[in-house]
């Protein structure tokens, strides 16, 4: 149900759509925002929600997601902040989807236009129906194998790993880690119990965060092998053969119980293929956790 899919896909159904919903944590310039103007001057009803709200790097991304938002008005589009004045409360936005005539295109960065993410056409109606409930505000609860909540989302991830066995491989990226979290202890367990696990996070996100560290320290000293890299996105690999991915940071989910994030569990090879490869090209060139030197700003 899940299949690879690109910025290009996106693109191309949006030409000609009738109807096309955006949801993001930010927007940055690039074809997507483009597109999504096109599509409106072209007739199409878009809608886009982005987060009003930002964490940690709020001046950059609130710069960016209001230019987004002024040029998306400008061609006619409905489009709004998330968690502002003009805006009823909601779910925070960490979700990064898009329904184009009701076809279901999932992102686990941010649509951005240089790489680094990974984009997948999820042809499953129920998980398009469940996104589609989500944006309206009315909460679903998770499948086996998809979630629309970050608790849920991280839980299908946990157990993919709690799957593993003593020999198994198992390949983690995140943006940004912590204890506290079911995949955290699922990591330290497999680890624990004899499976060969490689973890890599973001090295940005990593600096000044002691509580991060700290996580990072405990599963290194229990066999995770843990390298940073200044690119990283949200997925986990078993043994080569199954995969969770997904928008979902393994941190802590009690912060933004309301948080939306997107999880899926899956199987298909090209996926597979495809984080495999993103994690070996990136795994090569990361420097070990131990080797990092935090910088004082």
């Amino acid at each position: 149900m899940i299949r690879m899919s690109s910025t290009g896909d996106l693109i191309a159904a949006m030409r000609g759509a009738r109807d096309v919903r955006l949801v993001a944590y930010t927007l940055p310039p690039g074809r997507v925002l483009d597109g999504l103007i096109q599509a409106s001057r072209a007739g199409a009803r878009v809608r886009v929600r982005l987060e009003g709200d930002v964490y940690k790097h709020g001046g950059g991304i609130g710069a960016i997601n209001r230019a987004a938002i002024a040029e998306l008005r400008a061609a006619g589009a409905d489009a709004a902040l998330a968690h502002t004045g003009q805006d009823a409360p909601g779910s925070m936005l960490h979700l990064k989807a898009a329904l184009v005539d009701g076809a279901l295109f999932l992102d686990d960065r941010n649509w951005l236009d240089h790489g680094g993410d990974t984009i997948v056409r999820d042809d499953s109606e129920r998980d398009a129906a469940m996104v589609d409930d989500a944006l309206a505000g009315r909460c679903d609860r998770a499948s086996p194998f998809f979630a629309v909540a970050k608790r849920q989302s991280l839980a299908l991830e946990a157990r993919l790993l709690d799957a593993g066995r003593r020999g198994d491989d198992a390949i983690v990226e995140s943006e940004s880690f912590g204890a506290g979290n079911r995949v955290f202890n699922a990591l330290d367990d497999l680890a624990r119990r004899g499976g060969h696990v490689r973890l890599l996070v973001n090295s940005r996100d990593l600096a000044g965060n002691a509580s991060e560290r700290g996580a990072l320290a405990r599963l290194s000293a229990d066999g995770v092998a843990v390298r940073m890299s200044d690119v990283a996105e949200k997925f986990a690999v078993l043994d080569g053969s199954r995969g969770w991915l997904g928008s979902t940071n393994a941190t802590i989910a009690f912060d933004r119980p309301d948080q939306l994030d997107w999880g899926a569990r899956t199987g298909a090879p090209d996926v597979i293929a495809h984080l495999g490869q993103a994690f070996e090209e990136r795994w090569s060139g990361a420097r070990e956790f131990g080797t990092f030197t935090p910088v004082s700003c």
